[in-house]
């Protein structure tokens, strides 16, 4: 197939429609269960060839790392590995998708890079190959390299294409504190050991996943394991949450592990009332359509 010397792809971001946390490993990692959705919310990713050799990343954001410690850094690396070449490549990441938000956006560009390196030379793996890389690289990363509508379970690992749902007026916003992942999860598992011990709440993704199948509605089914932790400890998320409400969703939830919060509107006008509405508060929000790739 041909070659390419420049590739730019979209990297978009991505909401959870449930998030059960299941159990805790040995290791401390937590096995989920999640449907997922990708929105048109989008960064853009372009990597192009180059004479120098090694990776090399630029950011529009000066606040992102372009070192080592960056998704698509470790995803140019683990695709070179496999492919049996030095790296001769420069990934340049145009940020929209806001960080620490819930939203994948390192997620979404380590898979994103995957994806345009495997078209800059000629498609030489399979979906299956990328897969296994992006495994590799992140819990999220497997999910963006299919996109649209998934049920992602295990570590992040197995992911099920499901139908795109009916889609309604989203937006999502996001408040200017930040949550911390692992204080997420430790939270729950803390909360979990005092009040129920070793037994786990019943998974709601089941239901959403159900209805997804059947065409159901899914607005009533919307559940975030994460909430029960985060909103009782950050007061403003908790009002961003109210304020959509508030402001005519018929229902809100948080994105991840937070800070980001999706709301659903029952028609344009009342999303663009509440954009303008969440936006005096001086929080960050985008008008926002599921989307797949």
């Amino acid at each position: 197939m041909d070659k390419y010397r420049v590739v730019t792809l979209p990297s978009y971001a991505k909401v959870n429609l449930t998030l059960d946390v299941r159990e805790r490993l040995p290791n401390g990692y937590h096995l989920i269960q999640t449907v997922m959705q990708q929105i048109s919310l989008a960064d853009e990713v372009t990597v192009r060839q180059t004479g120098e050799e090694g990776i090399h990343i630029e950011c529009s954001d000066p606040a992102i790392p372009c070192d080592q410690t960056n998704l698509a850094w470790r995803a140019a690396e683990q695709f070179y590995t496999r492919l049996g070449e030095s790296p001769r490549v420069h990934v340049t990441l145009r940020k929209q998708i806001p960080v620490q938000a819930g939203l994948g956006g390192g997620s979404s560009n380590a898979a994103t890079t995957l994806r345009a390196l495997n078209i800059l030379h000629g498609q030489p793996f399979s979906m299956k190959e990328l897969h296994s890389l992006a495994i590799s690289i992140g819990s999220d990363v497997p999910f963006f390299l299919h996109g649209g509508t998934a049920l992602v379970e295990g570590l992040g690992e197995v992911v099920t294409p499901l139908p795109v749902p009916c889609s309604y007026p989203l937006l999502v916003a996001v408040p200017s504190e930040g949550v911390s992942t692992s204080w997420a999860y430790q939270r729950i598992d803390e909360e979990r050991a005092l009040s129920m011990g070793e037994e786990l709440p019943p998974p709601r993704t089941p239901a959403m996943v159900s209805a997804l199948r059947t065409g159901l509605d899914w607005l009533s089914l919307l559940h975030n394991d994460f909430e029960a932790v985060v909103l009782s400890e950050f007061l403003e998320i908790q009002r961003v949450k109210l304020l959509m409400v508030s402001s005519g969703a018929q229902a809100a939830l948080l994105c991840g592990s937070g800070s980001g919060l999706m709301g659903v509107y029952p028609d344009e006008a009342t999303a663009h009332r509440a954009l303008l509405r969440i936006r005096r508060t001086g929080t960050r929000a985008w008008r926002c359509v599921f989307c797949w790739q």
